[in-house]
């Protein structure tokens, strides 16, 4: 059985194992260390998978087992799909040919949220709660990380040579904000979708999800839109794929963007109700609050501290 091991998850391991023509995917994660993000939010994962395995969205589940200090779920191995960041990293495209996948997103999209429901009164002030002020809290455990956070209180950021003060200036409006939200549905939504887990065959002209995240307290299509323009618009996975730098309380990254990002996140902006985009924006920005405890655990402090000022700096930009 040859087994390669693929990118994907802070605390879980994703990998290809193929024996012959047979081909599958195995995500593993520890039952021992940090089993709130990892072994809990696998686990959640899971089911959602499960729950949604009849929309065709989805890759479908093979088995589930354990080792002595592990537990995995197989699911099918998609062939000729590709997630849709590494098409916009390394191929060559025409204008034309991002439309059509960015086409192909939405009808993905528009497949997953038609089923809807009566939003839950006060679930904005428990997503507040939960993925904005918890992740703090829990990414403050980390001593480092903790520092720098404590270094914008007394000073400013410096954000690719611009100056940001810390989330610490926001969190009133902020909270303000999500107290108020009154949304007229919820949806069925994925709750991670970012480019890297969504995939794409030019093929079938189609793209299927991978990795749904369960945690979300807004169930809203508003929060799936969001964590696209996380990755088209603040370009999260190919800065992750790459190096930040952090000095002090000046972080940056300073590589190029492939232009592919910049005409499928015009194309995908386009499509978005300009009534709803207050709301999006914010929700992009506390998507780099919720992943804090996440990258911390996992060792990578630096772009933590990164994407935390990134955060405060499109707050900058909301809450003028």
């Amino acid at each position: 059985m040859k087994i390669t091991k693929l990118k994907g998850g802070s605390l879980s391991n994703t990998s290809l194992y193929e024996n012959g023509t047979e081909k599958f995917i195995r995500k593993s994660v520890s039952t021992k260390q940090n089993r709130e993000y990892g072994y809990v939010r696998w686990y959640s994962q899971l089911k959602k998978l499960q729950r949604f395995e009849a929309t065709g969205l989805f890759p479908k589940i093979l088995g589930v087992g354990t080792t002595d200090k592990t537990a995995y779920f197989d699911i099918e191995y998609l062939e000729g799909y590709r997630d849709i960041k590494t098409i916009l990293t390394e191929d060559t495209m025409t204008h034309d040919v991002i439309e059509k996948i960015n086409e192909a997103v939405w009808c993905s999209f528009d497949n997953l949220h038609r089923k809807m429901y009566l939003p839950i009164k006060g679930a904005g002030s428990l997503y507040f709660k939960e993925e904005v002020l918890q992740k703090l809290y829990d990414a403050f455990k980390y001593q480092k990380f903790s520092d720098f956070y404590e270094s914008g209180l007394l000073d400013s950021f410096e954000y690719n040579g611009q100056i940001t003060h810390g989330i610490q200036n926001f969190l009133p409006e902020l909270e303000n904000f999500f107290n108020e939200l009154k949304l007229t549905t919820e949806e069925t939504i994925h709750g991670n979708p970012t480019l890297e887990n969504m995939m794409y065959s030019f093929k079938e002209d189609r793209v299927v999800f991978i990795d749904p995240y369960e945690e979300s307290c807004l169930d809203s299509r508003l929060l799936d839109y969001s964590q696209v323009l996380q990755c088209s618009r603040s370009h999260y996975g190919y800065i992750t794929d790459r190096g930040v730098t952090v000095v002090g309380p000046s972080v940056g990254y300073h590589g190029s963007i492939p232009s592919n990002f910049i005409v499928f996140n015009k194309l995908f902006e386009d499509r978005i109700d300009s009534a709803d985009k207050k709301t999006i924006d914010v929700l992009e920005a506390t998507q780099f609050i919720r992943m804090l405890p996440f990258k911390c655990a996992a060792g990578e402090i630096e772009k933590a501290m990164f994407f935390y000022v990134h955060a405060c700096h499109l707050l900058s930009k909301v809450f003028k």
